[in-house]
């Protein structure tokens, strides 16, 4: 069984569609949808957003679930200097928890962030994808919508975008020696800002990502 995480109904709606003799199993308050997709049996799991969410729902898949394969995959905001475009997929090297610590300015400088310890988890890269663009993914609390912070987090871990949910779940996966990869479709620069991305933003980043994932099963499978 192969298991696909996203952090939103929205993000994995195409997917949801898609798969064939579906049944809906309730663990505790948590609901997984399990289907095949193609003739691959496939676990749907929607955290929630954030860290937290992300954790609880992935470490109770796989406590429950005869899950052998992890994919994470979603939407992204993508650095200044990454070369990635909105719409482009990118693919993880690793993923870093990246704001576990004392924020005190945010500015674009060395002492702008105390970090408490920085932990990274190296990530699958299947043959099949090694045409993406990769990079290192960040997974923080709050997504940036400040300039200086996007420059600082950039250059500090040489990473290409950031999301909320990746770190969580692939740390679950650690801890039960699951082999996991992450795929995530740009929705937006990260720059300052001010207001949250909208549903039609999400929406089209995110249907991106689902029709690369259901044209490309196969490959993922390996």
């Amino acid at each position: 069984m192969f298991s696909f995480f996203f952090a939103t109904e929205l993000e994995c709606e195409l997917i949801k569609r898609e798969l064939k003799k579906k049944s809906e199993n309730l663990i505790g308050n948590l609901l997984y949808t399990i289907g095949k997709l193609g003739k691959y049996e496939i676990v749907l799991c929607i955290t929630g957003i954030g860290k937290v969410n992300a954790a609880i729902s992935s470490t109770i898949a796989f406590q429950n679930l005869p899950i052998k394969k992890a994919l994470i995959s979603g939407i992204a905001g993508a650095y200044p200097n990454s070369g990635l475009n909105i719409g482009e997929i990118a693919l993880a090297q690793k993923e870093i928890n990246a704001d576990e610590g004392l924020l005190r300015t945010c500015n674009d400088t060395p002492n702008s962030f105390l970090f408490l310890g920085i932990e990274e988890i190296n990530l699958e890269i299947p043959k099949s994808l090694r045409k993406l663009k990769k990079g290192t993914f960040l997974t923080v609390s709050s997504c940036t919508g400040n300039l200086k912070r996007a420059n600082f987090l950039e250059r500090k871990f040489n990473a290409v975008c950031e999301n909320m949910e990746g770190f969580a779940i692939a740390k679950a996966a650690q801890y039960f020696n699951i082999p996991t990869m992450e795929i995530r479709a740009i929705s937006n620069f990260v720059k300052s800002r001010r207001r949250l991305l909208s549903p039609i933003e999400i929406k089209k980043a995110s249907e991106i990502m689902q029709k690369f994932i259901i044209e490309n099963i196969s490959s993922l499978m390996v």
